[in-house]
């Protein structure tokens, strides 16, 4: 069986809103609106740093989901990267390949995902990246709900 390939659609072009909140530019003293990313997390233990990835194979075989904290990624080396989500509101069995969306960030551009967002990524194109990260200090211990795919997708990464 030949696998799936999922091309990407532009952060700016998707509807990001059952995901998360886009975070494109505005100009400097932009008044806060409904535009701007509400954070939700479930302590006080927040934890911001740049995280150093290595690229790995551009392909789904599982998602990831965070239920206590809105988690925030944006380049920190001003490269295009992607990551693939699912709604927050599909449950572990049935989350599928035919649901996932694979959106393109560019630089200048971060996403905040709704707690509960269904993610895998992020992935890009060098050999490895930086990424601004806001989440919880333990997010990746107690709050790190893993869901295998039953089949994986290959994303097309352009």
């Amino acid at each position: 069986m030949t696998p799936q390939i999922l091309a990407a659609v532009g952060l700016s072009e998707c509807d990001f809103d059952r995901f998360g909140t886009a975070i494109l530019p505005v100009d400097d003293m932009t008044p806060h609106s409904d535009r701007d990313a509400q954070l939700q997390f479930a302590g006080d233990n927040l934890r911001y740093y740049v995280m150093r990835l290595r690229r790995r194979p551009a392909v789904v075989g599982s998602m990831t989901r965070h239920l206590n904290a809105s988690q925030c990624l944006g380049s920190a080396d001003a490269q295009p990267w992607w990551i693939a989500v699912a709604d927050p509101a599909i449950v572990p069995e049935h989350l599928e390949i035919s649901k996932v969306q694979l959106v393109k960030v560019m630089p200048g551009e971060g996403v905040k995902l709704h707690p509960g967002t269904w993610h895998d990524g992020p992935f890009f194109a060098a050999d490895t990246a930086l990424f601004f990260n806001l989440e919880l200090s333990d997010t990746n211990l107690t709050d790190h709900d893993c869901q295998p795919l039953a089949t994986s997708l290959k994303l097309q990464l352009d």
